[in-house]
C-alpha cells in the first residue's frame, strides 16, 4: 500500500483527493484503500427527508454537588470517520468507472485526541473536583470575604483547572480501535460547566460548527510494504574490457577515482551491451524490463554497489602512502587505478546477466482524520436534534442534492 509503490490518487478527481488519502494495493491492482481526511457526526437514515444525527444536547439543573442550582448542559453522541457520505459516494462512482473497488484501509494503531475549547484531555477523560476557598479582599470600602472555586482534575490533581477558559465539567470518550479499519465511530458523553448553555443554544439554533467547543483527531498508523525492486546488468566482458582498455590508455594507464567514476557513469547510460559492454535494466510495473530507474534512492545505492563489483573486475586499486614523519598525527593516502589483466573473462568471452533484488521491508506511515461537529439544529427545549436540511452543504455531506 505504499504511495511510492503505486500512485492511485492520479486516477481520481480533485474533490476525492481532498476528501481522502488513497493507497493502491500492489497485489490486487483493482483494489484501492481509502483514509478519510475529515469526519463528523454519525447520522442514521442519511438519505431520508429527516436524517437522525446520533447526537443529543439538553440543559439541566443539578440538585446537589458543587454546581447545585446552576444550569449545565448534558451532551453526547457518536462521531464517524465516514460521515461525508457525499464524498464517499463520489469515490465509489469514480472507482467503479475505472473498474476498481474501494475498501477502508486497515490500521495497526489508532490514537484519538479530543480538543475541548483548546484543552486536550489526557486519555480522553475529564472529571474535575472543586472546593470552595475563601479569601479576604481589601478595598477602599473595607475588607470582605470572597468565596472562589478551586478545581483540579482527577487525572492531574496538581494542575489547577480554569473554569473561565475550559468548557467541560465531565467528559468521557471511547477511542478508535487499533487493529481495525479506518471506518469507525467513536462515542462520547459530556457535561459542560456553567455559563456555556447560551452559546450552545446559539450553535444549535443556527447549525454552526462547534470547532471552538469540541473537535477530535484520529492519527492512524498504517503498515505499508514497498515493492521488491529488481534490476539486472547485462555484461559483455569482451566489449567492456575494450572500453576500459581504451579509457585507461587515454589516462596513461593510471586513473584516479573521479575518472573511474566518470567512466562508469558514461557506461550505464548506454543501451546496448555489445557496443558499450554493459546495459542496466529495471523491472517495470508492467512486468517488462526497461532503462527507466524507479525513484528509490536506497535501491539506486544497491545498484551502485554492484557497479563497484564490476569496477573491481576491471581495475586494480593501487594506494600510495606518504612516508611517516615523526610528529605527524595522521597519514594521507592517495590512490590510482590500473587496468586489471582479467584473463579468465577475456579468454572465455563470457557474457553475464547479474540480477539484483531489493526490498526495504514494511514501513509505518501516519495519516490523520479530523472530526468536527456541524449541521445540527434543535436540542435543548426543542427536543430532538435534527440535521440542517436547509443548508446545501449539509445536504451534500449526506449525499443528497
Amino acid at each position: 500500500m505504499s504511495p511510492s509503490s503505486r500512485n492511485v490518487s492520479q486516477y481520481f478527481s480533485a474533490t476525492v483527493q481532498d476528501a481522502f488519502t488513497l493507497l493502491g494495493d500492489t497485489d490486487d491492482l483493482s483494489l484501492v484503500y481509502y483514509i478519510p481526511r475529515r469526519g463528523g457526526v454519525a447520522v442514521q437514515s442519511p438519505l431520508s427527508t429527516a436524517p437522525i444525527p446520533r447526537f443529543q444536547v439538553a440543559a439541566y439543573y443539578p440538585s446537589f454537588g458543587f454546581f447545585a442550582g446552576e444550569e449545565l448542559a448534558n451532551l453526547g453522541g457518536s462521531l464517524s470517520t465516514t460521515s461525508d457520505l457525499g464524498a464517499l459516494g463520489l469515490l465509489q462512482s469514480e472507482a467503479t468507472a475505472r473498474g476498481m473497488r474501494i475498501a477502508p484501509a486497515p490500521a495497526s494503531k489508532a490514537q484519538t485526541k479530543f480538543l475541548l475549547s483548546g484543552y486536550a484531555p489526557p486519555n480522553g477523560r475529564i472529571e474535575i473536583k472543586c472546593e470552595k476557598e475563601t479569601i479576604e479582599v481589601t478595598t477602599s470600602t473595607g475588607t470582605r470575604t470572597v468565596t472562589i472555586p478551586k478545581c483540579f482534575t482527577h487525572q492531574d490533581p496538581n494542575q489547577p483547572y480554569d473554569l473561565d477558559t475550559n468548557v467541560m465539567y465531565k467528559f468521557n470518550s471511547l477511542p478508535a480501535l487499533s487493529g481495525s479499519v479506518v471506518a469507525q465511530d467513536i462515542s462520547f458523553q459530556a457535561t459542560t460547566l456553567p455559563g456555556w448553555t447560551n452559546q450552545l443554544r446559539t450553535l444549535m439554533a443556527t447549525g454552526a460548527q462547534w470547532d471552538n467547543i469540541l473537535s477530535a483527531e484520529i492519527n492512524w498508523e498504517i503498515k505499508t510494504s514497498e515493492l521488491t525492486r529488481q534490476a539486472r546488468f547485462n555484461v559483455n566482458w569482451k566489449s567492456l574490457f575494450e572500453q576500459a582498455s581504451a579509457f585507461a590508455a587515454v589516462h596513461l594507464s593510471s586513473c584516479v577515482d573521479i575518472e573511474v567514476r566518470a567512466f562508469f557513469q558514461r557506461l550505464v547510460q548506454c543501451s546496448a551491451e555489445n557496443a558499450c559492454g554493459i546495459r542496466i535494466e529495471y523491472l517495470q510495473s508492467n512486468g517488462t524490463w526497461g532503462p527507466t530507474a524507479p525513484n528509490d534512492a536506497n535501491f539506486i545505492n544497491v545498484v551502485n554497489a554492484v557497479q563497484k563489483r564490476l569496477q573491481d573486475e576491471l581495475f586494480n586499486e593501487v594506494r600510495k602512502y606518504t612516508t611517516p614523519v615523526n610528529g605527524q598525527v595522521s597519514n594521507q593516502a592517495t590512490s590510482i587505478f590500473t587496468l586489471r589483466a582479467n584473463y579468465e573473462k577475456l579468454i572465455l568471452e563470457k557474457n553475464e546477466v547479474v540480477y539484483i533484488q531489493y526490498n526495504p521491508g514494511p514501513t509505518e506511515m501516519q495519516f490523520p482524520t479530523m472530526l468536527n461537529v456541524s449541521c445540527l439544529t434543535g436540542g435543548f427545549e426543542m427536543g430532538r436534534v435534527n440535521w440542517n436540511m436547509n443548508d446545501p452543504g449539509c445536504r451534500a455531506l449526506l449525499g443528497q442534492p
